[in-house]
């Protein structure tokens, strides 16, 4: 089963257990993304202890090798030293409206599936408790109760209580207090999608020595654009020139060393020596002392420029001018490369693979694709780890 751990040394070290609106906060904000149909998992080892936040699909629980799937991921958690988790399922993104039906059968089939994988761990069982399930802006708590003798065992779910929305849960509260960016995401993004389309890009001959500054300049510029997009201004002076810095990173970003070479210049923020570019891989592989720092974790400054980025590559990709959807392309391309490998890089194996699915569904032939997969999948896992 694929998993995601959060990676960003913001990542809380204190989680009210007793509330799923709590806890679906906590992982958002550590992840730096909105978690979706997914199984949530809080690991732990006890009270007061730090805790170890999972994120799987749900669409693998329900591939035949689900059962599979969930015993593996279990087992991730208790070589990481946890003795228990408390789970979340969670529909869509907990609050947006979800057939009825939908969270009937998550609460009724996929919910006890968990605990009772969970029960049958060996050599010991493994507890799960909570277990909610959040959907449709509500949440449920659901019990696997084990029958006596060789009666089956019944399931009972809870009535549905009102799931707090996150605006007004604590940890978001206290994020805010701590001036954190509690970045919601769509609206700028669609105005970048928008932008993209209207794009003139040009093949460039790209050079990588360029990458870094150009990287600098854009993601100035593609912070301004998203926010003059989302209050529908375009005229100024300032605005042309940010669309000509835009186009400058998205043309050399076509060209397949350049977004190498942005990887690299990711892999170096905050390290104190140059990543060698010919051993990239192989140091994020075997070097556990290679970190990725705050700023390219999911939610961080330049991790969302990069998505920003792929918006606009995207607008321009669907836009009108068919050279610059071919500039486009490659760009978004390799934009999506600098990102898969990243999310990897934070262990964020399941947004990394999500990643990859995009990249074969616009480009079938791809070369790049399966050896990500392959990463992704195998797994090869980076060096480091989270807790370490």
């Amino acid at each position: 089963m694929t998993t995601e751990t959060p990676s960003c040394p913001e990542s809380p070290r204190v989680i009210r257990a007793d509330d799923p609106a709590e806890l679906l906060a906590a992982a958002r904000l550590s992840f730096g993304a909105v978690p979706r149909d997914c199984l949530l998992m809080v690991g732990h080892a006890g009270h007061g202890t730090r805790p170890v936040l999972t994120c799987s699909p749900v669409r693998e629980m329900s591939e035949p090798a689900g059962r599979e799937h969930l015993e593996n991921h279990l087992t991730l958690m208790r070589e990481r030293g946890c003795t228990g988790a408390l789970a979340l399922l969670i529909a869509g993104d907990g609050t947006e409206p979800v057939d009825a039906h939908e969270i009937d059968d998550w609460a009724g089939v996929l919910a006890p599936m968990v605990l009772d994988v969970a029960a049958r761990m060996l050599p010991d069982p493994f507890p799960v408790h909570p277990m909610w399930v959040l959907g449709d802006g509500s949440v449920r708590q659901v019990l696997l109760v084990a029958g006596e003798g060789d009666a089956p065992g019944e399931v009972w779910v809870s009535p549905a209580e009102e799931l707090l929305p996150f605006d007004r849960t604590r940890a978001a509260m206290e994020a805010v207090l701590e001036g954190r960016n509690l970045r919601r995401g769509r609206a700028e993004r669609e105005a970048l999608r928008a932008l993209g389309a209207q794009l003139a890009l040009h093949p460039a001959s790209g050079e990588p020595a360029e990458a870094a500054d150009l990287f600098a300049r854009a993601r100035e510029s593609v912070s301004r654009l998203a926010a003059a997009g989302q209050a529908g201004g375009t005229g100024s002076g300032r605005f042309v020139t940010d669309c000509e810095q835009l186009c400058a990173m998205l043309s050399a970003l076509a060209v397949d060393a350049v977004h190498w070479e942005l990887l690299a210049v990711c892999v170096d923020r905050g390290s104190r020596r140059s990543v060698d570019r010919e051993e990239l891989l192989q140091e994020l592989t075997s070097d556990p002392s290679r970190r990725p720092h705050a700023d390219v974790c999911a939610g961080g400054d330049w991790y969302h420029s990069l998505e920003l980025l792929r918006d606009a590559a995207t607008g321009a990709m669907d836009g009108a001018d068919p050279a610059s959807a071919a500039v486009a392309r490659d760009a978004w391309r390799g934009i999506t490369a600098v990102l898969t490998l990243l999310s990897w890089w934070n262990h964020r194996f399941a947004a990394a693979g999500d990643l990859v699915d995009d990249l074969l569904r616009r480009d079938p032939a791809s070369t790049l694709a399966p050896l990500l997969a392959t990463m992704i999948d195998t797994p090869i896992p980076p060096a480091w780890w989270p807790e370490e």
